[in-house]
């Protein structure tokens, strides 16, 4: 069905938008403003960047807009300005920073933009690992910043999740309507934490899987993972986003969460490894797997593997939400589901497994390992 993206009777009565950041995400928050009808410019202090974004804009992203059924205007392209300069913003009502998941980093931009913007522009932040809270520190107003995180790939799955403990109730309500213009299904969390829901359930899924790396491969743990529902697996996913960006996370996630989402030492070793060998993942044709026109070729295994230990950590990590005060134990399910394209929540798969079976895997595999995404907390 065809997404209806014209303006409708609820969407913010914004005209300019803003994007920072010309990565894979900011250029596809770009392409969805747009799309809606909103006037986007699209900064970045990299020239090539936003070179590489026109063109990408000009081409390619029609047909992700296409396949994930929306029908942007006929002046689409034209929508969209670029610039390397944040005053380029001056006049914009609704800007998305998508700069890479660094607090200092994102201080220093969003503190840069409350002086550039109007005093009623909201600064949204599409950040995965941190909280607007952090981010907006020294923010003269932090009830203007406001979380906006698009799951990835942004233009497919229907999903923004929402919230902010110091933003304003008209920032949070413009947020989710905004979301909701640019044809997303807005999920307003009840608390901020790092991480925020789905990259939380993410993370649980991610750091499983690579303690299951001691005895298994990446294609059997994938191949399982998929067969067992998950639209991709999970060694898939940190090709998809990075491998330096993957540990990047888990560093800003120790801060507030200690080791619960870290790798064995052997394993984030060898990712450092890869690393530094220049296998990125998706981003440079090899990581985990080899990729080919955006897509991971992940081989037949020679052995099959057991994920369950990779189901119950995401189930876990489903309870720590729900005791957090982040989502209710439904939303936690329909957060999971719209943001990876997959049928089940860990609400579901506790239904379909037992809680029981899934505590005592936990308590064998935390008495194994001592890792704190095994740690049962239901």
């Amino acid at each position: 069905m065809t997404l209806d993206t014209n303006r409708h009777e609820d969407a913010p009565d914004i005209d300019r938008t803003g994007v920072v950041g010309a990565g894979v995400m900011g250029r596809d928050i770009a392409a969805l403003l747009a799309s809606a009808g909103y006037r986007v410019t699209l900064v970045d202090v990299d020239a090539d960047a936003l070179t590489d974004a026109e063109t990408y804009h000009s081409g390619a992203v029609a047909g992700a807009l296409a396949d994930a059924g929306y029908e942007p205007p006929d002046d689409f392209a034209a929508r969209i300005t670029y610039d390397t300069d944040l005053d380029a913003l001056a006049d914009a009502a609704f800007v998305v920073e998508a700069v890479p998941e660094d607090l200092g980093l994102k201080r220093d931009l969003v503190g840069s933009l409350a002086d550039v913007l109007g005093d009623e522009a909201i600064l949204a932040t599409n950040t995965s690992s941190l909280t607007p809270g952090e981010i907006a520190a020294d923010v003269v107003d932090p009830s203007r910043v406001v979380l906006f995180h698009f799951a990835n790939p942004a233009i497919p799955r229907d999903l923004v999740e929402v919230a902010g403990d110091e933003a304003a109730d008209r920032v949070l309500e413009t947020a989710a309507a905004m979301a909701a213009a640019i044809g997303k299904r807005p999920i307003r969390l009840a608390r901020e934490y790092r991480a925020n829901g789905l990259s939380r359930l993410s993370a649980s899924i991610k750091c499983a899987a690579t303690w299951e790396l001691r005895e298994a491969t990446p294609a059997a743990i994938d191949t399982a993972a998929t067969a067992v529902g998950f639209a991709q697996g999970p060694l898939e996913l940190i090709d998809r986003i990075g491998l330096d960006v993957h540990l990047a996370t888990v560093e800003n996630l120790e801060v507030a969460y200690g080791d619960r989402y870290a790798p064995p030492t052997p394993v984030r070793d060898r990712m450092a490894s890869m690393i530094e060998d220049g296998r990125l993942g998706q981003k440079s044709g090899e990581g985990f797997f080899e990729w080919v026109d955006g897509e991971a070729v992940v081989p037949d295994p020679e052995e099959s593997h057991d994920v369950t230990p990779i189901l119950a950590a995401l189930v876990n990590e489903g309870h720590r939400l729900v005791d957090d005060g982040v989502a209710n134990a439904d939303t936690v399910d329909e957060i999971l589901r719209r943001g990876s394209a997959g049928d089940v929540g860990p609400f579901d798969v506790e239904s379909m497994l037992g809680r029981d079976f899934l505590r005592d895997t936990l308590a064998e595999r935390y008495a194994e390992t001592g890792a704190g995404v095994y740690e049962p907390v239901f």
